[in-house]
């Protein structure tokens, strides 16, 4: 059996939670997907909730704070808003490998699943406020500005089909040019 990094495991575990939902997201199942004993799960995890503690760490990290700090030396707030935006277009084009409408669903069945998508979600709202505010001078404008982008974003995930690339850039640039942040 190749070895198998934690990023391998969080990886399936998205894989899995978008094909069979939360209750499909099983030790046995990972080990299955992987080729894995479950004595490596235990060996990386200690048990199941060891795994989804750092899976959701993972989620949040990688989903978030990673994609923030990409941004940390762009040299204007405008600059970070529009790159912001085309990285979360261009991952809307990969939507198989997107998480995010699976732990929504999982986080209505699990409180610490909720905890930390609330945590996500008000982390990534309150960046792209920071960078409207910056750029308005106005906090209530920026508020309202990046609550209807991350609307525009949560919702475009929940359509069927949902709603991803050039259709998905072109509703981030109406709501920019409404603001005139274009």
């Amino acid at each position: 059996m190749a070895r198998k990094t934690k990023r391998d495991w969080f990886v399936t575990a998205v894989q899995i939670l978008r094909q069979a939902g939360p209750q499909g997201l099983t030790i046995e199942a990972l080990c299955q997907s992987l080729q894995m004993t479950k004595g490596s799960f235990y060996h990386h995890f200690g048990s199941y909730e060891g795994f989804k503690t750092q899976f959701l760490a993972f989620y949040e990290q990688e989903g978030t704070l990673d994609i923030i700090s990409q941004l940390a030396d762009l040299p204007t707030p405008k600059e970070k808003l529009q790159q912001l935006l085309k990285i979360v277009v261009e991952f809307s084009t990969k939507l198989p490998d997107n998480p995010d409408v699976a732990m929504r669903i999982w986080a209505l069945q699990d409180t610490a699943v909720a905890q930390t998508q609330s945590r996500v979600d008000g982390r990534r709202r309150q960046y792209v406020q920071s960078l409207c505010e910056e750029i308005t001078g106005d906090s209530t404008q920026a508020a309202t500005i990046a609550n209807l982008i991350y609307a525009v974003l949560v919702g475009s995930e929940q359509m069927q089909p949902p709603i991803v690339g050039a259709a998905l850039q072109h509703l981030f640039d109406e709501c920019l040019r409404l603001y005139n942040l274009t």
